[in-house]
C-alpha cells in the first residue's frame, strides 16, 4: 500500500486544517489506527468553498469544451483502474469489506461511473420553443455552480463517484465532504484527478464531523446545490441548511426494501437474491432487502433454503479473499445493530438462524440474523437496521402482498420474484418505491436514475437526462425577429 493523503485538499493544494487537529481513522476488524488525518473546521470549509467559487466564476472548467471536460473524466477512470488493488484494499481496510466485493464492485463501479459520464459533457442540450413567425424561444441548459456533496461510510469510493462523476460531467464545480468514518480513498481519489490535470479549484475534499464541517458547508452561501447520501434525519437537516440562499437540494436516503417472492418464482434464484440482497456488505446498503415477503404456502420451504444457504458462507478477516463476509463499519454502528436485535425479540420476533458457524471474532464482526414472524408494526420491520438482519414477513394473497410491502415510510427500492409477466408488472405498478428490480434484474449503471419514494428522497441519483436536469441550470431566451414594434400603450 502507498502511503495515504492525510490532508485537506483545496484548489488543488494539500493543506492542513486550520485549526491543526486531527482525525484517527481505525480498521474496524482489528481496530488498528490506519491514518490520522486533518481535520476541517469551518474555516476550512470557507476557504474550499471560495476555491470552487473562484474556479466556476473566473475559471476555465464551465467553460471549457465539453469534448475537453469528457476526456480528463475519462483519464480519471483509466487512473482508478490501474489503481484498482490499492483503492480496493483502502476501502476494505478503512470500512470493513471483504476485498472481493472492493475488487469485484466498489472500484470497478466508480471506474464505469466516470468513464460513462465522460460521454455526457457533449449531449447536455437545450430546446427551441420555434412556432411563432415572428419569435423564437430557446432553453439553454447551462452549469449551476458550486456544488455540496455529501457521503455516508457503507461505500466510500462508489459513493464519491457517483456524486462526482455527473457534478462535474454537467460543468460544476464541487466540494466533497466524505465521512469522518471514511476519508482515505476519497482523498485517494482526489490525487488521482490532480495527476490527470484537473483544474484548482474543481474538487475539493474536505473532511470532519458533521457539526464541524457539515453544517458549514451546507449553510454556505457560497453553494449553489446540496446533494446528500444519508439517513433520513440528516436529510431533513439538509432540508432546514438550504434555506439559507435557496439552495437547490438532492437527497437519497434510507430505505425499508421488500422482498415479494410469489409461489411461481424459481426458487434457486430467490435464495440467491435474497441473500446478497441482505448479507451482501453486511445489509450496509440503502436498497438491501431487509424485509422479506413470502407466501403462506412456501414460508418453510424457502426458510430452509435461506439458511442452509447461510450455513456456506464465511466470515472473517475482510482481507482474505475466500471471506464471503466482512465486519460493521464501526463499533458504534454495531452497538445500534445490536440494539435493534435486542428490540425485535422484545416484540415478538423469532430468531430462526444458528450463526454460531460464523466467527464474529473481535472488533466490529456480527453474524447475520434472520426472524421470522415479523409484523408491520413492529420496529425491526419499520426503521432502517442498516445490518445484517433479515425480516421474514408472511402474506396471503396479492393484495395482502402489496399492502405489506406498501406499508413503510420508505420507498427506495423493491423486489418482485415471480414467473408470470403480468403480474410482474401489475404488482410493480402499485408497488410505492422508485425502483423495482424483477427477478433481481438490473444493476447499478449511471444511465439509470435511482429515485426516492416517501421519504427515501428528493429528486434522482444518477442518471443522464437526471443529472442534467439536477446539475444544470434552464435560461429561456425568447428571440424576436420582428423588425416593427408598437410602442405601450398603443
Amino acid at each position: 500500500m502507498k502511503k495515504w493523503p492525510n490532508q485537506l485538499f483545496i484548489n488543488n493544494k494539500w493543506v492542513d486544517g486550520i485549526a491543526g487537529r486531527k482525525w484517527d481513522v481505525f480498521n474496524p476488524a482489528n481496530g488498528t489506527l490506519l491514518e490520522s488525518v486533518a481535520l476541517a473546521d469551518a474555516r476550512d470549509v470557507d476557504a474550499a468553498v471560495q476555491a470552487a467559487r473562484k474556479a466556476f466564476d473566473e475559471g476555465p472548467w464551465p467553460r471549457m469544451d465539453p469534448l475537453a471536460r469528457g476526456r480528463l473524466l475519462y483519464k480519471l477512470a483509466g487512473k482508478i483502474r490501474d489503481n484498482l488493488a490499492d483503492l480496493a484494499m483502502t476501502d476494505t481496510l478503512n470500512v470493513g469489506k471483504p476485498i472481493r466485493d472492493t475488487l469485484g464492485f466498489d472500484v470497478p463501479c466508480a471506474a464505469d461511473l466516470f468513464e460513462s459520464y465522460a460521454g455526457l459533457p457533449d449531449k447536455i442540450a437545450g430546446k427551441c420553443y420555434g412556432t411563432l413567425p415572428d419569435n423564437v424561444t430557446m432553453q439553454f441548459r447551462e452549469p449551476m455552480g458550486v456544488i455540496a456533496a455529501i457521503v455516508p461510510w457503507n461505500f466510500p469510493l462508489t459513493n464519491a463517484a457517483i456524486k462526482l462523476a455527473p457534478i462535474l460531467a454537467c460543468g460544476n464545480t464541487v466540494v466533497l465532504k466524505p465521512s469522518e468514518v471514511s476519508p482515505l480513498s476519497a482523498l485517494m481519489l482526489a490525487n488521482l484527478a490532480l495527476e490527470v490535470g484537473f483544474p484548482p479549484g474543481v474538487i475539493n475534499v474536505i473532511h470532519g464531523t458533521g457539526s464541524d464541517a457539515g453544517t458549514p458547508l451546507v449553510e454556505h452561501r457560497g453553494v449553489d446545490k446540496i446533494t446528500f447520501t444519508g439517513r433520513h434525519q440528516t436529510g431533513a437537516q439538509m432540508l432546514q441548511a438550504a434555506k439559507i440562499g435557496m439552495k437547490g437540494v438532492m437527497l437519497e436516503l434510507g430505505g425499508k426494501t421488500p422482498s415479494i417472492v410469489f409461489p411461481d418464482a424459481l426458487l434457486e434464484n430467490v435464495v440467491n437474491g435474497v441473500i446478497t440482497g441482505i448479507f451482501f456488505n453486511l445489509g450496509q446498503v440503502c436498497v438491501a432487502g431487509s424485509r422479506l415477503l413470502v407466501h403462506a404456502s412456501q414460508h418453510d420451504e424457502i426458510l430452509a433454503r435461506i439458511i442452509s444457504k447461510v450455513g456456506s458462507l464465511r466470515q472473517g478477516d475482510p482481507t482474505d479473499p475466500k471471506n464471503h463476509l466482512g465486519c460493521l463499519a464501526t463499533a458504534q454502528h454495531k452497538k445500534i445493530v445490536i440494539n435493534y436485535i435486542e428490540q425485535a425479540k422484545k416484540e415478538g420476533a423469532r430468531s430462526i438462524l444458528n450463526n454460531a458457524h460464523l466467527s464474529q471474532g473481535e472488533g466490529c464482526f456480527h453474524p447475520p440474523v434472520i426472524f421470522d414472524g415479523v409484523t408491520s408494526n413492529m420496529t425491526i420491520a419499520r426503521e432502517e437496521v442498516f445490518g445484517p438482519v433479515l425480516s421474514v414477513m408472511t402474506y396471503q394473497d396479492e393484495e395482502d402482498a402489496i399492502r405489506i410491502a406498501n406499508d413503510s415510510d420508505f420507498g427506495l427500492m423493491a423486489n418482485v420474484w415471480t414467473n408470470d409477466g403480468g403480474r410482474a408488472l401489475r404488482v410493480s405498478r402499485r408497488l410505492k418505491a422508485g425502483r423495482i428490480a424483477i427477478n433481481g434484474g438490473g444493476a447499478l449503471r449511471a444511465n439509470v436514475p435511482v429515485y426516492g419514494y416517501k421519504m427515501s428522497g428528493i429528486g434522482a441519483e444518477l442518471g443522464f437526462e437526471e443529472a442534467a436536469h439536477e446539475y444544470t441550470n434552464s435560461k429561456a431566451i425568447l428571440y424576436s425577429l420582428g423588425t416593427e414594434k408598437s410602442p405601450w400603450p398603443e
